[in-house]
């Protein structure tokens, strides 16, 4: 055990310039939409298999199958709450309509001895639809499914009318994974097929044609060609996404390396100028951690590692999930290794290795939880909690102390939390001692993260956040 131990620090140490968590963050709440909740609308799950984990498709309804990115709504203690395409696959999710809802989590914040976990409110659920005919086959692939008489080509099943009247979205059209809500109500969102970004306004409706990016192609593209073929893996496309404070800019990375990159832990962030609808031509690397001590792999010419969701924090400062597709507690055949929350920052890149340097801030495997409130965890100890469940890919500030984490349970698929039982929506809150814009990703020579809440006048030396000038600026003292 003690070589393994070795292996893997030894391991880590040469990836990336990494500084690690000490507590900074608490368990301050816990809370689910159980795994049978249904929605009305059409009949869904006509294209899946099972039974799995005991449930068996079709559903008479929406299942919601978590949540891919979530963020504050406009009412306080709201959140908007984006679903990916439903069942995991372009060719399985034609009868999953696609949008957001707008939920209050009742989050449970004392110990009382159980795992029950606080309750959700669901309040209304808003669909992306395009009733200005605005995408086609050059963006989907046989069109969009309400344009179609049935659901796939190969299917006798007819398009529910709801879809079809409504023009509505489903996920056969998008694989949507990301959100960020415009300060003029609308919706920036990023999804995997194209992969795209897509434009809605606040009622749900596709307001422009999907942003197409400069190189990058899924393989369910409808542009690739034999010459020039996908290069990205399949669901593998824009995962993590989040607006900049004065959402002039937003910065969007895929799940996986492109099929090019030698090293499979190296991602590209790209920057998007909200205002023109144009990428900007701006980049950083940002370096996954190295799963070869898990893979046996070497030079990371593999990496079972992706990303989740991004989050601004304050400034140029970022957090990112980072997550394997184990779940499970330890003890399990099988179980969660990766499920991390680094802080980065857009003006801090190794000289070295010309990626943005990260921080650890929460090992999601191992979070302080002091209040109990996660009551009694198989191999979890009475002062700690875990969150081993696959798909952790949910993440905002709620307010300036405080993280929320949310859970895209794949519903059915994901039995992360008891094995063979569909895991809930779980979502957790996490609270910083000291206020999260004070948080730099290295430390400061003439103050550090503390209770006071370190020392503003780092904040001096750093260009405005929309920073129009030219590149970003290094925080003084703070190297």
């Amino acid at each position: 055990m003690r070589s393994l131990c070795l292996a893997v620090l030894t391991a880590l140490a040469f990836t990336v310039a990494v500084i690690a968590s000490d507590d900074l963050l608490r368990l301050s709440g816990w809370a689910e939409i159980p795994s049978t909740y249904l929605r009305p609308g059409p009949l869904s799950g006509q294209f899946t298999t099972g039974p799995v984990n005991g449930v068996t498709p079709p559903y008479n309804g929406q299942p919601i199958p978590g949540f891919s990115g979530m963020i504050p709504a406009s009412r306080r203690g709201r959140f908007i709450a984006l679903p990916d395409n439903g069942f995991g696959a372009q060719t399985n999710s034609a009868d999953f309509t696609i949008g957001f809802y707008e939920v209050t989590p009742r989050f449970k914040s004392r110990g009382d001895g159980r795992s029950a976990r606080g309750p959700v409110d669901v309040h209304t659920f808003t669909h992306f639809s395009d009733p200005w005919r605005l995408v086609d086959a050059t963006y989907i692939t046989d069109g969009p499914v309400y344009a179609r008489t049935t659901y796939y080509a190969t299917s006798s099943i007819l398009v529910d009318a709801s879809i079809r009247q409504g023009r509505l979205l489903t996920g056969a059209d998008f694989d949507v994974e990301s959100i960020a809500r415009m300060d003029d109500g609308t919706f920036w969102v990023g999804e995997e097929f194209g992969p795209y970004l897509l434009h809605f306004d606040a009622r749900g409706r596709l307001m422009s044609p999907p942003v197409r990016h400069p190189y990058l192609r899924a393989p369910q593209n409808p542009r690739n060609t034999t010459t020039e073929p996908a290069n990205l893996p399949s669901s593998r496309g824009f995962e993590a996404m989040t607006r900049n404070a004065s959402g002039t800019r937003l910065y969007v990375t895929t799940e996986a390396s492109i099929a090019s990159e030698t090293d499979k832990r190296k991602l590209v962030v790209f920057e998007f100028n909200t205002v023109t609808g144009r990428y900007t031509g701006r980049t950083w690397t940002y370096l996954k951690d190295s799963s070869d001590v898990i893979t046996g792999g070497t030079g990371n010419a593999t990496n079972v590692f992706v990303t989740g969701d991004m989050a601004h924090i304050a400034r140029t400062r970022y957090m990112m999930i980072e997550r394997d597709d184990f779940q499970g507690p330890p003890s399990s055949a099988n179980p969660a290794r990766q499920k991390k929350l680094y802080l980065f920052d857009l003006g801090d890149v190794d000289d070295t290795t010309g990626a943005l340097r990260k921080r650890l801030v929460v090992d999601l495997l191992d979070v302080a939880d002091p209040r109990d409130i996660g009551g009694p965890l198989l191999d979890i100890p009475a002062d700690r909690f875990n969150f081993p469940l696959q798909s952790v890919e949910s993440l905002t500030m709620v307010d300036p102390f405080t993280l929320l984490v949310g859970l895209d349970n794949n519903y059915p698929g994901g039995n992360g939390r008891v094995p063979g039982t569909p895991d809930g929506t779980e979502i957790i809150t996490l609270t910083s001692r000291t206020p999260l814009a004070a948080l730099r990703v290295t430390p400061c020579r003439h103050g550090r993260d503390d209770d006071r809440g370190g020392d503003d006048r780092r904040d001096s030396a750093w260009p405005d956040d929309d920073d129009r000038d030219g590149a970003f600026g290094r925080p003084r003292d703070c190297r």
